[in-house]
């Protein structure tokens, strides 16, 4: 795993021919599937293995966090800093948003999404060229691109 600063994040992205908005986030205008994450937290866990079971073919994919601490009393800071110090990064999240990940750290990846969705975070999880994209926010949604995410009918087309 290679974690990067927000400007690394957003050349990674230049780099990887992933489009950013206005807002310097990936572009989600053409998802194609908007889903709701559930209440429950074993619901969530299992969203995330299957969402992120699209992303296994795929050599290298980034992990964003783009919005935390909206719901303070759902979260646990502490949790994830040590999470993050048991792979040496030491800088607050806000100074390194993104986590590029390759194949074989996969169940890595998994854990560092999970956390995020259990936390209700924004987090972006995308491929070089935007191939795969699954977005989840904070508001209890997310939007995919080319992934498939149902898990208990919560997936909704658009």
């Amino acid at each position: 795993m290679e974690v990067l600063s927000r400007e690394e994040t957003a050349l990674w992205c230049q780099q990887h021919g992933i489009a950013l908005n206005d807002r310097g986030r990936p572009e989600l205008s053409d998802t194609t599937a908007k889903f709701k994450i559930p209440e429950d937290a074993q619901k969530r866990v299992a969203l995330v293995s299957q969402a992120m079971r699209e992303f296994r073919g795929a050599p290298l994919f980034l992990v964003w966090f783009t919005e935390w601490g909206v719901w303070q009393s759902g979260q646990r800071m502490h949790i994830f800093d040590r999470f993050r110090r048991s792979y040496g990064e030491g800088r607050p999240l806000i100074q390194s948003p993104g986590h590029v990940f390759g194949q074989s750290e996969m169940e890595d990846a998994i854990s560092f999404v999970t956390l995020a969705v259990l936390f209700l975070w924004d987090c972006y999880v995308v491929t070089p060229n935007r191939g795969k994209l699954v977005f989840f926010c904070h508001d209890e949604f997310g939007v995919t691109k080319d992934v498939e995410t149902e898990t208990s009918g919560v997936v909704q087309t658009s």
